[in-house]
């Protein structure tokens, strides 16, 4: 099995500009990422995708592959996933006629990834042929839990989800269980996305639970701050 880990980092950020190139206790976002990626024992390559010259130089100081700077057609806000990721593929196919089995995604928003988190992952969906994809999730608790959340309608305070009734769950005990998407990590079989146009992760998909400590994902400058703290203090001990 060959895997490459593929760290999408573009260089405009509306909500926190030049996100991927802020300092993070004293590092670059984008570096804690790199590092976890290279200290993984299963990645065979770690390549970055980014328009931006000044993420490419760090990414290269940090010691991983650039091998093309991504077309500005595939780094706008509203980008999705599968184009960057079939860039990589056919780029490394036509350019060096290197193919590989598995694709993991690593985005350099959610800093606090580690290298055992990727092998793990990596280790799960491999082990299982049938299943095409992985994504890493966190459990949603208390406030967070989509039950408890409201939409403004007509000037009203409604139930996010309709045809629930709120008040059968006062207490966070009482929530079924419910999970989210947390953007740490997901894996793509590279035959999976080349067989199906329309489902990136395909029709199989298997599941990596993170802690929420490991989940923080930094879209504001609070977010930056919150990961700060839990380098400097929580997981440090």
């Amino acid at each position: 099995m060959k895997y490459v880990g593929l760290i999408p980092a573009r260089g405009g950020s509306k909500g926190l500009p030049g996100k991927n190139a802020r300092l993070l206790c004293g590092q670059p976002l984008i570096a804690y990422t790199i590092k976890a990626a290279l200290a993984s024992k299963l990645l065979d390559r770690v390549i970055v995708s980014t328009d931006s010259l000044q993420i490419a130089k760090i990414a290269l100081q940090y010691g991983a592959e650039v091998p093309f700077l991504r077309p500005k057609i595939i780094a706008a806000d509203d980008t999705p996933d599968r184009p960057v990721i079939t860039h990589l593929i056919d780029w490394l196919q036509e350019n060096e006629k290197y193919n590989f089995d598995y694709l993991i995604y690593l985005r350099p928003t959610t800093p606090l990834k580690t290298s055992t988190i990727i092998d793990n992952a990596l280790k799960k969906i491999s082990a299982n042929q049938t299943y095409s994809g992985l994504r890493s999730i966190t459990k949603a608790e208390g406030v967070k839990h989509p039950y408890w959340m409201y939409k403004i309608d007509n000037k009203q305070l409604k139930p996010f989800i309709d045809h629930i009734d709120i008040s059968k769950y006062y207490q966070r005990q009482l929530l079924p269980e419910c999970y989210r998407i947390n953007g740490v990590l997901d894996i793509v079989k590279v035959s999976s996305v080349i067989s199906d146009e329309k489902n990136l992760y395909g029709k199989n998909i298997t599941f990596y639970e993170l802690d929420e400590e490991y989940s923080v994902d930094i879209d504001t400058q609070f977010d930056l701050l919150l990961c700060e703290f839990l380098l400097t203090t929580y997981l440090n001990h």
